[in-house]
């Protein structure tokens, strides 16, 4: 369980994340979404097989009727989206590629590689974003580390771009790969559609 809050403190939002393992790995999550009166606002249905980092997703804005996602393939990634009920569902295909990371994968992709940050590895990644039809070069790498945490950052590759874009920040226990901290933005709308 977790609990979003705005810049200014107040609940946004609390998710519930219910996780199904095949021994060791991660097979398949569901989180659901509720509102701070408790109330069901959305899903997000992820299957991580084969490879985490390259999981297929589906999101549901129940508030907006929103959805979009991706769907893995052999050779591709298909994005798509539905901006409602009555909309036709648009769909958008990407070449495969080994640097892109899809969705809740961002977070299975640092686990996998959190010693490597620790040591001051920057990796540089696409972040796929369904809801854009695009996917846009990331640059994933170590803050600060302070006690038994690390602060990793994931940030637009480009210099320039990066002084007008916003960033993610996540803290980490070293030893257990826990996450204990998100702070950045979010692919849950607020009230407002914003």
């Amino acid at each position: 369980t977790g609990k979003a809050f705005d810049e200014n403190g107040a609940l946004e939002y609390i998710e519930e994340h219910t996780i199904t393992y095949e021994g060791a790995y991660v097979r398949n999550s569901l989180t659901t979404y509720f509102d701070a009166d408790k109330s069901v606002i959305g899903y997000l249905q992820t299957d991580y097989m084969p490879l985490p980092q390259f999981c297929s997703y589906t999101f549901r804005d129940l508030r907006r009727q929103y959805t979009d996602g991706v769907r893995v393939e052999t050779d591709q990634i298909c994005l798509f989206r539905k901006e409602g009920p009555e909309a036709e569902e648009e769909t958008h295909c990407l070449p495969k590629d080994e640097k892109q990371i899809i969705g809740q994968g961002f977070h299975h992709f640092i686990i996998r590689h959190l010693e490597a940050i620790v040591e001051g590895e920057v990796f540089h990644v696409k972040l796929v974003l369904p809801s854009r039809f695009d996917q846009l070069n990331f640059r994933i790498r170590k803050k600060e580390i302070k006690g038994k945490n690390i602060l990793i950052r994931l940030e637009i590759n480009n210099w320039f771009l990066r002084l007008f874009s916003p960033h993610v920040d996540v803290v980490y226990e070293r030893k257990t790969g826990r996450l204990i901290r998100y702070e950045g933005i979010s692919n849950v709308s607020d009230a407002s559609g914003r």
